[in-house]
């Protein structure tokens, strides 16, 4: 068992699930200045987005059924007047609490403990999986929780939309997916302007944190991440800011197996 997670009443038992290592080669090298420029035209055009643009949604301006009157939120539904989601999700969000944030939070496990244990703070969390969005919703309902708040929009998109600039606290970014095919990597979350978004919604001084099984990530990340303006390099002391925490579904899994897990932190500088 990781040492966290003693410390604390699991949320869930980890059982049993079909995860794989997967390929652990990453084949990355820093970007051209041509190849810069694409990615943020691709970036500018909407390319890449997991589930596609939410405004494409059928109905974007209105909430599913079972999201009304529940912490739930999409950026383009914010208006719909049938519940209280966009009315209190707002006065949250311009309440002076700490605000946290993970970005893929699969099945949420780290970030529902997180809020369990943090009632102080708001909380946060995209997932563009509708199903695991709705399951982690109903664990909030579960759990009690006034302070954790879900979505299935794209980070990419709903940040920007709904998140004033410099009101971040920390940003938790766990196991995302590699996207390992040439033709796939346009997906990859960690590129230029995907940093440049945090840097702009992070205070100074904020906390951002990654996970992977996968080294190769790891390194890209801690290269696009530490050559930016806005971030200092990666510092193993911010961990301590963390403190106990349920490691995620998938961190667990690789725990078991002896797998290994690369972790960098990185602070967002004074502008």
């Amino acid at each position: 068992m990781h040492e966290d997670q003693g410390k604390h009443t699991p949320i869930l038992d980890y059982h049993a699930v079909s995860f794989s290592q997967g390929r652990m080669d990453f084949a990355w090298e820093e970007l051209s200045d041509e190849e810069c420029q694409q990615l943020y035209a691709d970036w500018t055009a909407g390319k890449g987005l997991i589930g596609g643009h939410p405004l494409h949604r059928p109905g974007h301006e209105r909430l599913p059924d079972w999201g009304l009157n529940r912490p739930f939120f999409r950026a383009f539904a914010l208006g719909d007047d049938r519940g209280w989601n966009g009315e209190r999700l707002r006065a949250a969000l311009a309440s002076d609490r700490p605000l946290e944030i993970e970005i893929g939070f699969g099945r949420g496990d780290f970030i529902l403990d997180r809020a369990r244990r943090h009632p102080d703070r708001l909380f946060i969390g995209y997932e563009v999986r509708t199903k695991a969005a709705r399951l982690a919703l109903d664990r909030v309902d579960r759990l009690n929780l006034s302070n954790l708040w879900i979505s299935d929009d794209d980070a990419r998109v709903n940040l920007p939309a709904v998140i004033d600039d410099g009101r971040v606290d920390a940003i938790h970014v766990l196991f995302p997916d590699p996207w390992w095919k040439e033709q796939h990597k346009i997906k990859r979350l960690f590129s230029p302007p995907f940093v440049d978004l945090l840097a702009v919604k992070l205070r100074a001084g904020a906390l951002l944190h990654f996970k992977s099984d996968v080294e190769q990530y790891n390194e890209l990340v801690r290269h696009l991440v530490g050559n930016h303006p806005a971030f200092t390099q990666h510092q193993p002391i911010l961990a301590d800011r963390i403190g106990s925490y349920a490691v995620t579904h998938r961190e667990n899994w690789c725990l078991r197996r002896n797998l290994p897990v690369w972790a960098s932190y990185f602070e967002r500088k004074e502008n």
